[in-house]
């Protein structure tokens, strides 16, 4: 639903706040971005993070894509039938992984 939507862009803009890796998190409807950089201010793509992330998610069951001109923004399209339980486990999945950096 649209309001486990707007649940798991809440978190995954909170862990922006915890993680100096991500650089942003945007999107509005069925696609969310969150981009890793490793310099925030000079916005340098996290291009070999981005990768590992994503394997270490995929290991703890969530697929999700990778798109930008650099391959260092992570493309979640949540599933019309995405629940807020759903919401929680893509943004806790994604805190353990990162915590794990």
């Amino acid at each position: 639903t649209t309001v486990s939507r707007v649940i798991l862009k809440e978190r995954l803009t909170a862990l922006k706040d915890k993680y100096e890796l991500i650089g942003d998190v945007r999107g509005r409807g069925l696609m969310l971005g969150v981009e890793l950089v490793t310099d925030r201010e000079l916005k340098t793509p996290a291009k070999n993070e981005t990768l590992h992330v994503m394997d270490q998610m995929k290991e703890l069951g969530v697929l999700i894509g990778k798109g930008g001109y650099y391959g260092n923004v992570f493309r979640i399209t949540p599933p019309l039938c995405f629940t807020k339980e759903d919401a929680d486990f893509v943004a806790d999945a994604m805190d353990l992984t990162l915590s794990r950096m």
